[in-house]
């Protein structure tokens, strides 16, 4: 109940398995959590605030993007997903720009199919509000850039600050015809026509007719144009178009708003008609084409036949100067006021090739200007990073006619971001820190530069895989996966272990994902100076010294303080390499055969040896490596040695002959032969006999070995038992043999035959059973300990079977849940016990490797396309989940893909809204039949038939507290009274006298009484102790009455009795009082008149429920609006027992009601004593028409305590009949067995 795992097959939940279910996004036991793994796929824009701790980069991920804090470059905001298109296509969008603003807390984001974006949408923080989609004319329009042009007033139109002003974000949008080839110029659409505007005079003003917020231009005669768009916090208005028809070959590519360029923009791109670089300058207010550079002209017509296209734009600090990066690896910097080329750079890559320029960015703090530099970082096609010196050296003085001086490059990083090109770099302001970001590599990247010969290093990173892994597992998993450390966040142990292990990748990495903080993510050293390594061979970049993609990997934790806890192989390699988790590298020796040669130069192991599967042995001591040719190899981890093989070597006998020191059968041997009978012929026809005897144990050692092994088949799988007595190995024979871990020898009844060649095999080594994936797409359970099928999934048929081949086997830490993935783009949960299929999960992309958490809380997998690791959540660990294991699914549910989510503290709306979207399934109009069984799950058991017992299902804690509140009250009791405060609080004005001298004039005699008055109020407001708050009784003189006037008293005047006494103290009712005349009142109908009240007290707390029920009756002093009360609680209390519901909770509550209201009970009288001290004292007739009022009461108090006494003895004993009798039935069936 409550938070626990509940799954309850019941038939009437066969609707789950119909069509429509595949359409929620999350299937019948998990949902989409996060994605880990995935830092950057795209542009970035830098918030920068006071330093570079508080900076913020808003990156796009894909179809989304979120915010990272710079300080441990961490997401701290992630957005929702881009609208998809109008059209309703389902073509994967991805953010192709994107800019932000801070003040507004807005991002623009233009997106699209990749590299075709033709939308922008706005964002307020992370959702998503509205959508521009008639941006582009047509399909061969594209977006080439975005630019934030400064802020502006818009005038609200609705709501209730309409026809005020408030903030907007101008932006510009440039599209361009024709989509710009990489390094080699722009395709040529259409017709050019004439070029008709050589210089600014010749702007013509017919682009600024007035075009209207929704009217599209005229684009047949121009192949660029500049949307402006109003981006306020809750609209996103398109304002009006541009159209570049005065320049019509003009092809945009980039764009920049130069500082101090009020209204204008500089458009870099190229010109269609000559395939060279074009510039020109625009007013976006007027929509004039105010100047096209002529400065470049000079340098295109160097090379008349390569076609360059200006691919980046920055604008230096210095005003009136432009940085303009071109296809052809040039920089020119050029003096835009004068129209002028100061000077050029020129970038080539390794092969000698020009390598394109792809962002660029000028340092601007201190330091460089102290050393005297002005650097300017250039990011390139090839991953490089060049960073140059803009400072002219000194020039001769004579020669004035000389070309510019050379500038100095300070340094080049080279390969920082392959593969792919560095997509853009940006200094941080006044500090030497480079940010940067790939166009594939998915990382982000940051630089400081503090060397003394000015060259950069890294001083923050955030990496993730280049290509898909294939290959997961968790660290060091528990339960059913192999042993280890059980981590949950809910009882308090270490969330940092919650990590995975991801290889199999292109990229040649291991690297290891946290699921708790991405700050802990990192990748495993394979060596030192391999970067420095690969730049002395000549290489592109480490990634060629590396490692072979895994194909597999196996952990243990027993010795992983000793040494390596990590083994793993490697594609078409023959080798085993041992990696320690704690070091984060590469530990320990290679694992291989000795006559194996390890150096390059000689000739490489035989395919025949080449690894395919691996495991380590339960005592963490020893791996095991099977191989392509069937055998499989012992090592040792901590030294690297072999230890045999699986069948052992003919050729190799270790130990055979030689004797161990200290063994006695060496003495017996050598007493034999020396009592041995001098008989040459009996002991040679001995001789003969044992050598043929051996002859024959040989050869039928030999035909069983031959049989019993993987003979020139591939071992796809490896396990070893929990004792290390046996391992077991499966391989593409279709074979399953069971080794004797110690002899080397296999089993007697080995080998198994299986169905079909086994692709895969998962062990769990508390109940020793063995998951075997088959080549016919059906999985097989075998029973280790009694060698034999236990079951079958899939078997049944092509709709129970996967369509394709199995790629990954897992097991939840029971081992009663078994998962299967298969490239057939769905997973299998299959429950092992009733061995049916109990979810179907179907993904976009084929899931090529799954395993699950140590508490089977979630389930990670990844993908054929993916980069990130994608994490689903067990919905029924919060919720209670039906399945339905009789009848099989129909249709897989389609599963959307899990975003990544911030990690961040904090009561933050969009944080919380993150968590409810992440945590609960997706919200869509599900069913009806769903919907009542949601309904359902709030509310108490109901009894299946009428007579049962049911719990309430509340947590213990509710009603284990009830019996032992007062060692609760006494354990939190403060040890002392809290102390007066020494002063009056700042909020209370008071003021005293003041004397001459300015010092305040107090009374000592009024002061000291008014201090004896506080801490007599102070010390009264503490104590516990109600008979302390009232004025003591002197006997003969009774208190004086409330209504009594003081002059009566002083009088001793007479007062009338005869009038209704008012109560001396109001008491405190608490609203079960309350609820309980409402129910009274009502008189619902039998058996449930009191059930409100029940559902009220099980909503309270322990002690709300001490406090509501003591407040019903304050004591003796009570009676006469306690006692009713009390007959309601008892009322109540005996229809609770009588229905047999909550039965836990309702006896709870009674103890706590008999206890607190014992000395009441107990006060109460009998008849005949109450007759005899009415007679002896004298009465009015109104005081005794009362007296019987409250007798009459206090008889129908003691009838229904007796009615509850029944009710409850009834229903107890009826359980304790029922206990007792499954007892007796239990050990009567335990002695059966």
């Amino acid at each position: 109940m409550g938070a626990e795992k509940v799954m309850t097959r019941d038939a009437a939940s066969a609707g789950d398995s119909e069509a429509p279910a595949s359409t929620k996004g999350y299937s019948r036991l998990f949902s989409p959590y996060r994605t880990i793994g995935i830092v950057a796929q795209g542009p970035f824009h830098l918030l920068p605030n006071q330093n570079s701790s508080n900076a913020v980069l808003c990156a796009a991920i894909g179809d989304r993007f979120h915010m990272l804090q710079c300080d441990r470059l961490h997401p701290v905001l992630v957005s929702h997903a881009v609208p998809p298109p109008a059209s309703g296509s389902t073509t994967t969008q991805n953010i192709e720009h994107i800019i932000s603003d801070n003040s507004l807390s807005i991002t623009v984001a233009a997106h699209g199919p990749k590299g075709n974006p033709r939308q922008v949408t706005m964002f307020q923080r992370t959702r998503p509000v509205a959508t521009l989609t008639d941006i582009v004319p047509s399909k061969e329009w594209n977006i080439v850039d975005l630019l934030h042009l400064g802020t502006i007033k818009i005038t609200i139109a609705s709501g209730e600050k309409k026809g005020m002003k408030e903030n907007a974000s101008l932006c510009g949008v440039v599209i361009s015809k024709g989509r710009p080839l990489p390094n080699d110029g722009v395709p040529v659409v259409g017709n050019d026509g004439n070029d008709s505007s050589d210089s600014s005079d010749e702007s013509d003003d017919s682009s600024d007719s007035g075009s209207d917020d929704d009217e599209k231009t005229d684009s047949s005669t121009s192949r660029g144009q500049v949307v402006l768009c109003v981006a306020s916090r809750t609209s996103l208005i398109l304002h009006r178009r541009i159209d570049l028809s005065m320049f019509p070959t003009f092809c945009p590519r980039v764009a920049i708003h130069p500082p101090t360029y009020v209204n204008k923009i500089v458009i870099g791109g190229s010109c269609s008609k000559t395939g060279k670089d074009a510039m020109i300058l625009v007013n976006v207010r007027t929509g004039k084409l105010i100047h096209k550079f002529q400065c470049l002209d000079a340098v295109n017509s160097k090379s008349k036949k390569d076609k360059t296209e200006i691919t980046c734009l920055e604008a230096s600090p210095v005003l009136d100067t432009v940085a303009v990066g071109n296809s052809k690896g040039m920089v020119h910097l050029v003096n835009t006021r004068m129209d002028v080329l100061l000077f050029s750079l020129r970038h080539t890559s390794k092969n000698g090739r020009p390598s394109q320029i792809t962002s660029m960015s000028f340092r601007t703090d201190g330091a460089a200007a102290h050393y005297g530099i002005a650097p300017l970082a250039v990011g390139r096609s090839d991953g490089t990073i060049s960073v140059w010196d803009l400072t002219p050296p000194e020039a001769e003085e004579d020669d004035d006619e000389s070309p510019p001086p050379e500038r100095n490059l300070l340094c080049e990083m080279e390969g920082v971001h392959y593969p792919g090109e560095v997509h853009k770099l940006q200094y941080l302001p006044q500090e030497p820190l480079l940010l940067s970001t790939g166009t594939h590599s998915n990382s982000v990247i940051m630089h400081i530069f503090d060397n003394p010969d000015h060259s950069g290093r890294i001083l923050k990173e955030r990496k993730g895989h280049t290509s898909p892994p294939n290959c997961i597992r968790y660290l060091h998993p528990g339960g059913g996966a192999g042993g280890g450390v059980l981590v949950n966040a809910a009882d308090g142990t270490d969330a940092a272990a919650c990590t995975i292990l991801s290889g199999g990748s292109k990229d040649r990495t291991l690297r290891v994902f946290s699921t708790a903080r991405s700050v802990l993510d990192k990748e495993f050293s394979q060596g030192r100076g391999l970067v420095k390594r690969a730049k002395e061979l000549g290489m592109e970049s480490k990634a060629d010294l590396l490692l072979p993609p895994i194909t597999a990997l196996a952990s243990s934790e027993a010795r992983s303080r000793d040494w390596g806890d990590l083994v793993t192989i490697h594609k078409d390699h023959a080798f085993a390499y041992v990696w320690s988790s704690r070091r984060g590298a590469q530990s320990g020796p290679v694992l291989r055969q000795d006559e194996w040669n390890v150096s390059a130069m000689k000739a490489a192991p035989p395919v025949a040896v080449h690894a395919t599967s691996v495991t380590i042995s339960m005592c963490g001591n020893f791996a095991l490596v099977g191989t392509k040719g069937g055998t499989v190899y012992k090592y040792n981890i901590q030294s690297g040695n072999t230890r045999g093989s699986y069948p052992p070597d003919s050729n190799k006998k270790p130990g055979r002959g030689r004797g161990e020191a200290g063994d006695i059968r060496r003495t017996f041997k050598a007493l034999e032969k020396k009592m041995k009978v001098s008989n040459r012929a009996s002991n040679l026809d001995k001789a003969e006999a044992d050598q043929v005897t051996k002859a024959e144990m040989e050869r039928r050692r030999e035909a069983k070995l031959s049989s019993a092994c993987h003979s020139g088949a591939a071992v796809t799988g490896l396990a070893v038992d929990g004792v290390n007595k046996t391992l077991i190995s499966v391989g593409l024979d279709a074979k399953l043999i069971l080794w004797n871990f110690k002899t080397h020898a296999p089993h007697k009844k080995c080998p198994i035959m299986l169905p079909a060649p086994a692709t895969k095999m998962n062990h769990i080594r508390e109940s020793d059973l063995a998951a075997i994936a088959l080549a016919d797409f059906t999985v097989l359970m075998f029973d280790c300990s009694n060698l034999s099928i236990v079951r079958r999934f899939g078997a049944g048929g092509n709709q129970t079977r996967h369509s394709g081949p199995i790629s990954d086997l897992g097991f939840s830490p029971d081992g009663r849940t078994m998962y299967s993935s298969s490239l057939d783009g769905t997973i299998r949960v299959w429950d092992v016990p009733t061995n049916s299929c109990v979810d179907w999960l179907g993904f976009k992309s084929p899931p090529t490797s799954l395993t699950v958490s140590p508490t089977g809380e979630f389930l990670a997998t990844t993908h054929a396309d993916r980069l990130g690791l994608s994490l689903w959540s067990d919905r029924s660990f919060y919720q209670t989940i039906h399945v339905d294991g009789s009848g099989g699914l129909n249709v897989p549910a389609s599963m959307d893909e899990p975003a990544p989510i911030a990690e961040v503290d904090g009561d933050d709306e969009d944080s919380d809204n993150a968590m409810k979207r992440i945590l609960a399934p997706v919200v869509i109009e599900a069913e009806s039949q769903e919907d009542d069984e949601r309904a359902n799950m709030d509310t108490p058991v109901n009894a299946k038939e009428e007579g049962l017992i049911t719990m309430s299902g509340l947590p213990p804690a509710h009603w284990k507290n009830l019996f032992n509140l007062e060692l609760v009250k006494q354990r939190n009791k403060p040890k002392e009274p809290p102390k007066k405060p020494p002063s009056a609080p700042f909020f209370l004005q008071w003021r005293t006298g003041e004397s001459i001298g300015g010092e305040p004039v107090v009374n000592p005699e009024l002061a000291k009484k008014d201090d004896q008055k506080d801490e007599e109020g102070w010390d009264a407001v503490w104590s516990d102790d109600d008979a302390e708050m009232q004025e003591a009784e002197v006997p003969g003189n009774p208190p004086p009455l409330l209504n009594e006037s003081k002059r009566s008293r002083e009088t001793g005047g007479e007062i009338d009795t005869t009038r209704t006494k008012k109560p001396k103290v109001t008491h405190y009712r608490s609203h079960l009082a309350a609820l309980l005349q409402q129910c009274d009142a009502a008189g619902a109908g039998h058996g449930d008149q009191f059930s409100a009240v029940t559902e009220h007290v099980g909503s309270l707390g322990p002690s709300a429920i001490d406090v509501s029920f003591s407040t019903l009756c304050n004591g003796m002093h009570d009676l006469r609006e306690g006692l009713p009360l009390l007959i309601l609680a008892c009322r109540w209390l005996s229809e609770a027992c009588r229905s047999r519901e909550r039965f836990e909770a309702v006896n709870a509550y009674l103890h706590r009601f008999l206890h607190l209201h014992s000395s009441v009970l107990a006060g109460i009288k009998d008849r005949h004593e109450r007759r005899r001290e009415d007679a002896e004292t004298e009465q009015t007739p109104q005081e005794i028409e009362e007296k019987f009022q409250e007798q009459e009461q206090r008889e129908l108090l003691l009838n229904h305590v007796e009615d509850l006494r029944s009710s409850q003895t009834s229903s107890a004993d009826t359980l304790q009949e029922k206990m007792q009798n499954t007892l007796c039935l239990l050990k009567h069936f335990s002695r059966m067995i």
